[in-house]
C-alpha cells in the first residue's frame, strides 16, 4: 500500500513557488520589471529553507480549504495571491528595519520599494481575479483583501510610531501586532474559507483563528529576535516588543528612566543589548511574554473549533497553532 504524502513538503514549497513566480512573469510588462520581480520572488528560497514549519502564507489557505470542503487542489492558485502578498509586506518590513537580504545587494532602495509596492497592489489582485469562482465571490475576496491591507497599514502606523518611545503600553502593542500580522493570517484564512464557500460564521471563525496565530507567531518571533537572534534588529531600531513594554510598564520612575537610557545605548552597543536582555530576564519577563502567546493559542484553538473544520485539515491546523507556543501540546495529527 502507497503510503499517504504528507502534508508538507520541501518539494510542495517549491511547487507553490514557481507557480508564483510563474504568475509575476507571465503579468510582467517588461523585461525590466520581470527581473525585478524574479529577483524578489527568489529571495523567499532561503526563507523557506530555514523554516521548521509550513509557511502559513502557503499552508493557510490549503489547510483552511481542506478544512471547509475536504480538498485543497482549488485553493492552489490562491497560494500564487497569497504568497505575493506576504513578500511584499516582508520586503517593506525589511526596508522600515534596515535589514535587507543579501540578494538585494547592488538595487537601490527606490527599485526595492517598487518591488513590494508591485507585489502588494497589483499581483493579489490579478491573481484573485483569475480564480475559478462566481463573481460574487471574487467581489468578495477583493473586498476582504482591501480591508485586510487598511487593518494592516494601521498596525505599521502604530508599530512605528512607537519606535524610540518613552511610553508604550503591552496592550498597545499587543494591538499594533493584531492589527498587523494577525490581521495578515486573518486575511489568509477569511480568503481561503471564502473561496471555499463556507458559511459566514464559519468564515469569522477561521479568520479569528488565523488573527491569533498570526498575533501568537509574531510575539513568539519578537522574543526570538530579542534574546536568541545573533543580531536583534529590534533592539537596533528602538522597536518596543512586548518584554520591553511589560518591562517598563512595571519600573518607577527613577527605573524606567535608566532603562530607557540602556535601551538607546542598544540601538548601537553590544554590551548595552547583553544587560537588556539580562535585565528582562532577570524580571521575569520571558515567562510573562510566553503566557500571552499561550493566550493568543489557546484564542486559536477554540476559534478553530468554532469552525466546525473537518480532518485532517483540523488537526494540521492545531499542529500549526501549537507551533507556535511555548508550551508545545505535541498533539498528534492525522496522515
Amino acid at each position: 500500500m502507497t503510503e499517504p504524502r504528507p502534508f508538507w513538503s520541501a518539494e510542495r514549497a517549491e511547487e507553490l513557488l514557481r507557480r508564483a513566480e510563474a504568475f509575476a512573469s507571465e503579468r510582467s510588462r517588461d523585461g525590466q520589471q520581470r527581473a525585478l520581480l524574479a529577483l524578489a520572488l527568489r529571495g523567499l528560497r532561503p526563507q523557506l529553507r530555514e523554516m521548521d514549519f509550513p509557511p502559513p502564507f502557503m499552508a493557510l489557505p490549503l489547510l483552511v480549504y481542506a478544512a471547509v470542503r475536504g480538498e485543497n487542489k482549488p485553493a492552489l492558485p490562491l497560494t500564487v495571491a497569497t504568497t505575493i502578498l506576504y513578500l511584499g509586506i516582508d520586503i517593506l518590513d525589511d526596508l522600515a528595519d534596515g535589514d535587507l537580504p543579501r540578494h538585494w545587494k547592488g538595487r537601490k532602495e527606490s527599485e526595492i520599494n517598487l518591488a513590494a509596492v508591485t507585489l502588494i497592489s497589483a499581483l493579489p489582485q490579478l491573481a484573485l481575479s483569475e480564480l475559478d469562482a462566481p463573481p460574487e465571490t471574487i467581489a468578495d475576496l477583493q473586498r476582504i483583501l482591501a480591508d485586510g491591507l487598511l487593518t494592516m497599514s494601521a498596525g505599521q502606523q502604530r508599530d512605528l510610531a512607537t519606535a524610540g518611545a518613552t511610553r508604550v503600553s503591552a496592550a498597545e502593542v499587543e494591538s499594533s501586532v493584531a492589527r498587523k500580522s494577525g490581521e495578515e493570517l486573518a486575511l489568509f484564512a477569511a480568503l481561503a474559507s471564502r473561496l471555499a464557500g463556507a458559511s459566514t460564521a464559519a468564515v469569522e471563525a477561521y479568520a479569528s483563528m488565523g488573527r491569533s496565530l498570526g498575533t501568537a507567531g509574531q510575539l513568539a518571533s519578537d522574543f526570538h529576535d530579542l534574546f536568541q537572534a545573533r543580531r536583534s534588529s529590534d533592539l537596533a531600531n528602538g522597536t518596543r516588543t512586548l518584554p520591553i513594554a511589560l518591562h517598563l510598564e512595571n519600573q518607577s520612575r527613577t527605573g524606567r528612566r535608566a532603562f530607557l537610557a540602556l535601551l538607546d545605548k542598544a540601538r548601537r552597543s553590544e554590551s548595552a543589548r547583553k544587560a537588556v536582555r539580562k535585565r528582562l530576564l532577570a524580571a521575569g519577563e520571558l515567562r510573562r511574554c510566553a503566557i500571552i502567546v499561550e493566550l493568543h493559542c489557546r484564542r486559536a484553538q477554540a476559534a478553530l473549533a468554532r469552525a466546525g473544520a473537518r480532518e485532517p485539515a483540523q488537526g494540521e491546523l492545531a499542529a500549526l497553532i501549537d507551533a507556535s507556543s511555548f508550551f508545545p501540546k505535541r498533539q498528534e495529527t492525522a496522515p
